[in-house]
């Protein structure tokens, strides 16, 4: 299960990691005055942001080697690369977050000028008289031309006579009632385009909240919309970076301390009942030891060489051993013929 979760983390760590290299690359490549000069910035955010994501391994490293200068190097370098990756990932979001306001704002304000527009139209042609459908009235036109009277009074632009003057009063109310219709069907068809302008504008997002989040976020924390759209921008700055610097290093198992195995206790080395012999004890024609006494001169012995002693009965077992191959005879509680060597017991082995 650990290797699945780690395997996983690790995954959305690398997604981190791109995430925040696009977004230095993109924010430092408009930096450029030329498109070669914004590559070359965005190529140099990039590196750093790379090097910004494995620092926490070499750091790790340095400081197992014991090598602290370099330890205290790269976290100085981490600490730069993190700022300038931050800050680079904060424009970013800013920008992008800023856009989007301005872009939703620009739709509202566009849909506002329309309905004004349609208002202002629907006004003027509520302010037409009565008429008839203009192509009727263009047929009334006609058939009126088709008078005598048209011919005398030259179009009507000579009416001397009464009944001219009636008949060229009727042509010239045609003529306003001709421009009262041709007015409805040019408004008409203006309307209906902003019409159809207006329910694109609102499928887009006009006339909505600019951001939504932000204006949620205020109601909530009664606050003002800017103070809480800077702190949404941080937010999202700090969640791609933290992400991207310390998520593969935590992911791939070096902040888990590894447990270490105690060093085995050193075991002293048991002291030998025959080098016993050879250095702490000395021939004597007349002399005799008891049993309790070699074990206790064979304690001291191994205490001095911080040797581990046997027990009584393994020594008295082992002892009795060894009398019995090199001759030393026995005696009830004891052995007859070696004396323990004093401090002048090298001396009296010697002679």
């Amino acid at each position: 299960m650990r290797t699945i979760l780690s395997t996983l983390g690790m995954c959305a760590a690398l997604v981190m990691c791109v995430v925040s290299g696009a977004m230095n690359y993109l924010f430092l490549s408009s930096l450029g005055k030329t498109a070669l000069e914004g590559q070359v910035l965005g190529a140099a955010s990039a590196a750093a942001d790379i090097l910004k994501d494995l620092m926490p391994f070499f750091i790790a490293w340095s400081w197992q080697a014991r090598r602290f200068v370099a330890a205290l190097a790269g976290s100085l370098a981490f600490a730069f690369f993190a700022a300038f990756s931050f800050f680079s990932a904060l424009g970013f979001a800013a920008d992008n977050r800023g856009a989007l306001v301005e872009g939703r704002e620009a739709l509202t304000a566009t849909y506002k000028s329309v309905q004004a527009e349609q208002a202002a139209l629907e006004a003027r042609l509520t302010a037409l008289p009565p008429h008839r459908p203009a192509p009727v009235v263009r047929e009334d036109l006609e058939s009126h031309k088709q008078n005598r009277r048209w011919s005398a009074t030259k179009d009507c632009t000579d009416a001397t006579e009464a009944e001219s003057r009636a008949y060229c009063a009727r042509y010239f109310k045609l003529r306003a009632e001709l421009a009262a219709g041709t007015e409805v069907e040019s408004l008409t068809g203006k309307i209906a385009a902003l019409k159809s302008e207006a329910s694109r504008l609102r499928d887009a997002g006009a006339g909505q909240v600019t951001d939504p989040q932000v204006s949620l976020l205020s109601r909530i924390f009664g606050q003002a919309s800017e103070p809480v759209r800077l702190a949404l921008t941080i937010a999202i700055a700090l969640l791609v970076e933290i992400g991207a610097s310390l998520g593969l290093f935590l992911a791939s198992g070096h902040g888990v301390a590894k447990p270490t195995s105690a060093p085995p206790a050193s075991i002293p080395q048991t002291g030998s009942v025959e080098d016993f012999c050879l250095e702490a004890l000395m021939p004597a024609k007349s002399g005799a030891v008891s049993v309790e006494d070699l074990f206790a001169a064979y304690r001291d012995w191994c205490r001095e060489r911080e040797f581990g002693a046997l027990n009584a009965a393994q020594f008295k077992a082992t002892f009795t051993g060894l009398a019995a191959s090199i001759g030393i005879p026995e005696e009830a509680g004891g052995f007859r013929g070696i004396a323990v060597a004093g401090p002048a017991g090298d001396e009296r082995m010697a002679a």
